[in-house]
């Protein structure tokens, strides 16, 4: 009995032994079916996956494209729009050509004067004019040589901000032109109504019914058409002006009186002058220093009732130039002074526009070169003068030839001129007056 107990334990161990094994082990054709089942699913994987991380990575490819057109886009943009100011400041820096030159060469929009001819040609011709219009005699000697390689210079971001600026500053000229054309014939305008209705009221009522009636015809054809003369050239002006760059900044607002306009577009204008010479303390510049923003925290009402979110209202400061005009306008204006209120209130919602435009120009000069190249030239000359004239030459050169610096300047006296000149009994006014002998040198930068 013992035995053949023993015996059924023995056989069902060694059958569970050999489920187990069973269950542990797989045959070749089941390793087969799971290859091909797991082959499948990894096709189907990549059937579903792979174009889709093909699309997230082409979109965003295409994506960084896109804005990177759009950059360029906006760069050649800006450039047409500064265009028209590109001349001026060749114009200032001593750099542009003459008409009677650009119309040799033929060339069209703005050109400096080392397009056409050799630096070194150039030089020589405009450092020979600024002796001459000094007063030097021309017996001088000039040695001009080309500098080593060529130097880098940064275009920083105030650069950039002042070019800009620039461009601002030529806008709000034409403008005060503008409107200073148009102020000066309302005037006129209501001058000879003036006169008209004095010398009416001198004749009888039938008469001056009918004089009044010719008056009014004859003031109908040809009175308003100074005004439809002015405000029609103003807009061929303005189309002319949208036709080239497609782009202006904005015009002060109409709801302030003409003559007001007139006054703030002249202030504005020698305001952002002197910012553009450094000649004043705002650090952030003309306009940021007129306004102010004014927070207002939020208030939770009561359980929600008369709940107010929180507010920023931007407004001139107490002291700003923009306000104390502000001020007078209303004195001078007297009793129908337009409302202050209300012309602080355009005047703010100009400011922002005018700094929105500015900071989009900005933004498009982002892909602007950091950096740009300029070969030097050293131009060395000697020669004999007064103390005068050589003031007159450094003044010139500061002002009409800024693409020159001054270097090095050495100054001795002419002990020969001194002794003539002591020998015919000291007489400076009569004489010649070139007792100093000069030794400068110059640095011709080459844009």
């Amino acid at each position: 009995m013992l035995n053949a107990l023993a015996y059924t334990d023995r056989t069902f161990i060694f059958t569970e032994d050999k489920l187990m094994e069973l269950d542990l082990q797989l045959t070749p054709r089941s390793r087969v079916l799971l290859g091909i089942l797991g082959a499948v699913l990894l096709v189907l994987i990549a059937v579903q996956g792979v174009p889709a991380v093909y699309r997230l990575f082409a979109n965003q490819s295409a994506k960084t494209k896109q804005e990177q057109l759009i950059k360029t886009e906006n760069l050649v943009h800006v450039a047409e729009v500064l265009r028209p100011i590109e001349s001026e400041i060749y114009k200032a820096t001593g750099l542009a050509q003459e008409e009677g030159q650009a119309a040799q060469t033929g060339t069209q929009g703005p050109t400096t004067l080392f397009d056409a001819e050799l630096p070194e040609t150039v030089i020589r011709a405009r450092v020979d004019a600024l002796i001459k219009r000094a007063g030097i005699q021309q017996n001088y000697q000039l040695l001009t040589k080309p500098g080593t390689g060529k130097q880098t210079q940064k275009l920083t971001i105030q650069n950039r901000e002042r070019l800009v600026l620039y461009l601002y500053l030529k806008h709000i000229e034409t403008e005060e032109t503008e409107l200073a054309e148009i102020a000066e014939h309302e005037a006129e305008a209501d001058t000879f109504d003036m006169l008209m209705d004095a010398w009416l009221s001198e004749d009888t009522a039938s008469e001056t019914d009918e004089k009044m009636d010719e008056t009014d015809e004859t003031s109908s054809g040809a009175e308003p058409s100074i005004e439809t003369s002015v405000s029609t050239d103003k807009a061929q002006s303005t189309d002319s002006i949208d036709a080239q760059t497609e782009w202006r900044f904005a015009s002060l607002p109409e709801t302030i009186p003409i003559p007001f306009r007139v006054k703030l577009a002249g202030y504005i204008k020698n305001m952002v002058t002197q910012q553009l010479r450094g000649a004043t303390d705002f650090r952030q510049g003309f306009f940021a220093a007129q306004v102010h923003k004014v927070q207002t925290a939020a208030t939770p009402g009561f359980f929600g009732i008369g709940a107010k979110p929180a507010t920023v209202e931007i407004q001139l400061r107490r002291n700003s130039g923009l306000l104390d005009l502000l001020t007078q306008t209303e004195d001078e204006y007297a009793e129908a002074a337009p409302n202050t209120g209300e012309l602080q209130a355009a005047l703010v919602k100009y400011i922002e526009e005018i700094q929105a435009q500015r900071a989009t120009l900005l933004e498009q000069l982002a892909l602007a070169p950091p950096t740009y190249e300029t070969q030097l030239y050293t131009v060395e000359m000697k020669f004999k003068t007064d103390l005068e004239k050589l003031v007159n030459l450094n003044h010139l050169i500061e002002t009409n030839a800024k693409w020159l610096t001054v270097r090095d300047l050495r100054i001795s006296a002419d002990k020969q001129a001194s002794r003539s000149e002591g020998s015919r009994g000291r007489n400076r006014e009569g004489s010649e007056g070139a007792n100093l002998n000069v030794d400068i040198l110059l640095i011709a930068r080459i844009f």
